[in-house]
């Protein structure tokens, strides 16, 4: 059940992710349906997994899940991706312009986790596509990175 394994990383990285940005502990975080209405913010999920995959053509699969915590709804996405090629500072830009251009203000932080599409379990490094990043960005990275509304519009 690589599938399963995969939603329920991706749940415990959104809560993680946005306990880590807001130093709150985390609220629920719910499987994303391919519309969703969580925490009271309209995500077009199946909108943000089209403009992934058109920014990024070497993304396979993405998966989403909104989560709120305190005050802070984050949208965390995991994307599959060959290991052997480069996670770049470009592709990464790209993927969260795409989520940024497909999602409503309401939704403050967007954590991105690339895993290897030969292995699921296996995380890809993003930390030289974090680096190049520009230096007004502020990107929390452990495993996937984190960026704020705020930083996203610097992009």
């Amino acid at each position: 059940m690589p599938g399963s394994n995969r939603v329920a990383v991706a749940a415990a990285t959104a809560v993680l992710a946005v306990a880590a940005l807001t130093a709150c502990t985390a609220g629920n975080a719910a499987p994303a349906a391919s519309s969703a209405s969580q925490e009271g913010t309209d995500v077009d999920l199946q909108s943000v997994y089209a403009a992934i995959s058109a920014a990024d053509p070497g993304v396979e699969d993405p998966l989403g899940t909104v989560s709120t915590s305190g005050m802070a709804k984050t949208l965390s996405v995991s994307v599959l991706v060959a290991a052997d090629e480069p996670m770049t500072t470009d592709r990464l830009v790209a993927i969260l312009v795409a989520i940024r251009d497909t999602t409503p203000a309401s939704i403050e932080t967007v954590t991105v986790i690339a895993r290897d599409v030969a292995d699921e379990e296996k995380i890809v490094d993003l930390s030289t596509a974090v680096a190049g990043l520009p230096d007004d960005v502020t990107a929390l990275h452990d495993g996937g990175v984190t960026l704020s509304r705020v930083d996203l519009e610097k992009l």
